[in-house]
């Protein structure tokens, strides 16, 4: 039976529960007011003035709900701040609700919306204090138990660890540590092996959670790790801010939402993909008809300042890996040689003296329009990297093949040129992470901004 939960989204089933405990007991709450209203003195209007009413109030509820985090399954909070939390969102609906009356002169009896208040802070909470012990129930059988692994038996990892253990109830259980360093000695710790094993001991204990918490572990390990992680049913959580750990600052009644990066395969859907094709097609359209005449202007500059093309073709690696030509305004003098790596001083000898201008304004780039035209490339994405480059790629470092390459990108914004090889790739990995039209767009309205300061190009 626990190997079959593991396939079922436990929090999606969660919070169908949730909200269906909350839809029954708020019927049940209006019932019990409206029955003890009517009892009381003179009664109020029939049932059916009220009625209509009942599918508005459960809509602000569940808004208000929602707006409280009550629906927000990766929060993990203790019964009484549960209370608290869902006490205080009730009252909030209530004030909606009377100010809602007011405002279109529904004349409702104020002392029926008052019972139905405390009837409604009752039966939802003790709907919810239901669900919670039927939980924790399940979870003492072992039934949706989630099995934590953690990376680092230091000081973080053990803190960690701590943190974790107070929150059993939710079914978070500690299975062990992995460390290169640390020895199973005086720590009381079960520390079951090197990060070698990592794959083996996720399949043999049937982990569901996979924590690195080592601030020492080197970027490439921890990427290595992450790309292993992608093709078994596990979550992989990177603490993105050890020294919270270790000062106790970070609230771990939302245990889930401790920084993390997580890099399961996400999947986007048709239409981001139509529209940010159609994006691609007609902005690079525009541009190169509004940008013609610079063009022209540049190929002269180039044909006066040195020997050669002023248009480069190169063999370029795209999305899979597919060889495409990419065009480029030659830059570097034409004895150099077409396939080596990138300049990177702004003083290398390679560059003419038009090509540190074009550089600098990334206006060498302007020809890559074309490859978005076309198809092989997209406006925002990866820079396209050259094959012989690619081929040496390790299996972190070919997850950036996943998505088109684009002509401008998280590094090229937050620090072009001047940024190491790994921490690009790190921000390509946020790209393909955190995808939308939205981010394509503040990363698109940034690089104008970093081409004018100029800002890490050379």
């Amino acid at each position: 039976m626990q190997s079959t939960l593991r396939f079922i989204d436990q929090k999606k089933i969660s919070l169908i529960l949730l909200v269906f405990s909350d839809l029954l007991f708020f019927y049940f709450s209006f019932l019990i007011a409206y029955t003890v209203r009517n009892s009381i003195g003179e009664g109020i209007q029939p049932i059916e003035v009220y009625l209509p009413a009942v599918p508005v109030s459960f809509g602000i509820l569940l808004v208000v709900f929602y707006l409280f985090g009550l629906y927000d399954q990766k929060i993990r909070v203790k019964g009484f701040t549960e209370i608290y939390t869902a006490s205080k969102a009730i009252l909030m609906t209530a004030v909606l609700l009377m100010a809602g009356a007011y405002l279109y002169k529904y004349d409702y009896s104020r002392g029926f919306i008052l019972i139905f208040t405390a009837s409604t802070l009752m039966l939802l909470n003790t709907g919810r204090f239901l669900i919670r012990s039927i939980r924790k129930a399940l979870i003492k059988k072992g039934v949706g138990v989630m099995k934590v692994l953690i990376i680092g038996a230091g000081k973080p990892g053990r803190k960690l660890a701590g943190q974790i253990k107070k929150y059993q109830n939710f079914g978070y259980k500690i299975v062990g540590f992995l460390d290169d360093h640390v020895k199973n000695g005086k720590s009381n710790i079960k520390l079951l092996g090197g990060t070698k094993s990592l794959i083996e001991i996720i399949k043999k204990k049937k982990i569901d959670i996979v924590f690195v918490s080592d601030p020492m572990m080197p970027h490439e390990k921890i990427l290595e790790m992450m790309t292993d992680c992608q093709y078994v049913d596990v979550k992989f959580k990177l603490v993105s801010n050890l020294y919270e750990i270790l000062s106790g600052t970070i609230d771990i009644s939302e245990i889930e939402g401790i920084p993390a990066i997580d890099f399961k395969n996400k999947g986007k859907n048709l239409l981001y993909r139509i529209t940010k094709r159609l994006m691609d097609f007609f902005v690079s359209l525009i541009l190169l008809i509004l940008f013609f005449p610079l063009w022209i202007i540049i190929t002269v500059l180039i044909r006066l300042d040195s020997k050669g093309k002023a248009l480069l073709k190169q063999d370029r690696s795209g999305k899979d890996g597919n060889v495409f030509k990419m065009y480029k305004f030659r830059t570097m003098d034409s004895n150099a040689k077409l396939y080596e790596k990138a300049p990177t001083n702004p003083n290398d000898p390679r560059i003419t003296g038009i090509g540190k201008f074009l550089r600098k304004t990334s206006l060498d780039e302007l020809p890559q329009l074309i490859n978005i035209l076309k198809g092989d490339m997209s406006l925002v994405g990866p820079r396209p990297e050259m094959p012989f480059i690619v081929k040496d790629y390790t299996k972190w470092q070919r997850k950036r093949l996943e998505v088109k390459p684009g002509l401008t990108g998280l590094w090229q914004i937050l620090g072009r040129k001047d940024l190491p090889l790994h921490q690009n790739i790190e921000y390509d990995f946020y790209y393909l992470q955190n995808q939308s039209i939205f981010l394509d767009l503040v990363i698109l309205m940034k690089t104008v901004w970093v081409i004018i300061t100029g800002k890490g190009a050379f």
